[in-house]
């Protein structure tokens, strides 16, 4: 077989040390930083920063959450106890109440089974009957009428938020207010 000649744009002493994705991520964040002061991108902007970051902060509009600072600690403390157990934590700041939106990820199946229950399939929300950030009827705390997985998925999720000092609010399972703040109360839907 004939040997092919390939050229590279770069000479073998000035190749990039990182690999391109690396590169990408260097290069926007100084692209969503120029679009930002520029006043372009707003939500979209602000969500290609937080890509590579566990835990979510965006939100719709402005509350309370966005400016708690104790609340997003204790959500990135929340985020490593999952993440050592297979799941992953996205936590958005739902502006119109000021509290927080929680959504829990499977990661690694296997550890996740030691943990919640219902079918984990990587990369799939953990069950919790409804999907989050939906207002829905069968999302508030006191719906009936789930499987024992779900019922079960709901009450792991309070606990572990409660040992947290968070509490559910009642239009949903996947809201969330850290106890001591005071989001604007939300009516069930």
């Amino acid at each position: 077989m004939p040997h092919r000649h390939t050229t590279s744009m770069f000479p073998d002493t000035a190749r990039p040390s990182r690999p391109r994705w690396q590169l990408w991520q260097h290069w926007q964040h100084w692209l969503v930083a120029g679009l930002l002061a520029a006043g372009i991108g707003g939500h979209a902007a602000v969500h290609a920063a937080d890509a590579e970051g566990d835990v979510d902060w965006r939100g719709q509009s402005a509350g309370s959450c966005q400016q708690d600072r104790a609340g997003q600690a204790a959500l990135s403390r929340i985020a490593q106890q999952l993440q050592a157990q297979g799941m992953a934590l996205q936590a958005r700041c739902h502006g119109p109440s000021g509290a927080w939106r929680v959504e829990v990820t499977v990661v690694d199946g296997l550890k996740a089974s030691k943990v919640v229950r219902g079918p984990l399939a990587d990369g799939h929300e953990v069950d919790m009957g409804t999907p989050a950030g939906v207002p829905l009827a069968a999302a508030s705390v006191d719906a009936g009428g789930f499987s024992p997985d779900v019922q079960f998925n709901r009450q792991w999720l309070r606990t572990l938020m409660a040992q947290h000092r968070f509490s559910n609010l009642p239009d949903a399972w996947w809201h969330f207010a850290q106890q001591g703040s005071s989001p604007v109360s939300v009516a069930a839907r």
